[in-house]
């Protein structure tokens, strides 16, 4: 058909990107409460398991869907693989925390994205290793059920330090 132009259908993209940061913080002495340690901010990878458990099967509604509810640490600074199921050199599951809090924060505009904030301290002590290197989101305290996580610069912790860990998940959606 000449002269008609073909119109194209919107395009809608949605994008999910993660953020964490890990703060260690002295808590005891002169200097209790000082940040000792800070990653920064760091991007993550969501490997292909965290994918399909915790997005695809929760918007299919499936019973195998997972949702986050614990944090871990470990002392490998390897980048996650995009088929892992644990990070590389983890702290035992045993050791993982509970989040000990989520915040939720909807967008403002069309151009700003909704964000997902989970936050866990891990207490100073003998338990903790003497090394961190990485972290990573997960549904329990047992099994692998890592959703994301990635590595930061190694610290070594002392035993009067604590790991304060803020972890973001942000989503975007836009259309063309």
């Amino acid at each position: 058909m000449r002269g008609l132009a073909h119109k194209k259908a919107p395009v809608v993209g949605l994008t999910m990107e993660g953020f964490y940061r890990v703060h260690i913080v002295e808590t005891k002495g002169k200097n209790r409460g000082k940040i000792v340690g800070d990653s920064g901010w760091q991007h993550n990878l969501i490997p292909n398991a965290g994918l399909t458990g915790y997005v695809s099967y929760l918007f299919a509604q499936s019973a195998g869907s997972s949702s986050i509810h614990y944090m871990a640490l470990g002392s490998s600074q390897s980048a996650i693989a995009s088929n892992a199921s644990s990070l590389v050199g983890e702290i035992a599951a045993s050791l993982r925390v509970a989040i000990g809090a989520t915040q939720f924060t909807s967008r403002a505009s069309s151009t700003s994205g909704d964000t997902v904030r989970f936050l866990a301290t891990f207490a100073s002590g003998s338990t903790m290793p003497g090394t961190i290197a990485c972290i990573g989101l997960y549904a329990t305290s047992a099994a692998n059920s890592i959703f994301a996580g990635g590595s930061f610069a190694s610290s070594t912790l002392g035993t009067t330090q604590a790991v304060n860990c803020t972890y973001d998940v942000v989503f975007t959606a836009s259309t063309s």
